[in-house]
């Protein structure tokens, strides 16, 4: 999110972070890197059933709509699609070291399909 508000100052940090949310997680979901933990996080979020990784998408699209936040789109600030190689490349320039506390590697292509995914 850092790279996005560096480029659009008037993104709050939090409306960033829910914006790039789902394509974010969904991102490891898919890789497997750490199933059990989405899992937990699930149920920690209300799914007492949770047994899938694809659960705490569920979980967290949910709450995202009970808070009225799901609406919110990178297009609404100001963002383009010509401008998301620029933020992922920004990220991993000047953010590197948040990316080492992540279960799997991302590369500049992770970090650009995270952001087309997020787009709206």
């Amino acid at each position: 999110e850092h790279a996005m508000s560096a480029f659009h100052r008037e993104l709050p940090h939090g409306a960033g972070l829910i914006m790039i949310s789902r394509a974010y997680y969904q991102h490891f979901v898919d890789l497997h890197v750490c199933d059990e933990r989405f899992v937990r996080l699930a149920q920690a979020m209300g799914m007492a059933g949770a047994s899938r990784a694809q659960d705490f998408i569920t979980a967290l699209e949910r709450l995202q709509a009970d808070c009225g936040v799901d609406g919110l789109r990178m297009s609404d600030y100001g963002f383009t699609r010509e401008e998301l190689p620029e933020l992922a490349r920004n990220a991993r320039a000047t953010m590197g070291g948040l990316f080492e506390s992540d279960p799997a590697a991302l590369s500049d292509e992770d970090c650009l399909a995270i952001f087309e995914r997020a787009y709206r």
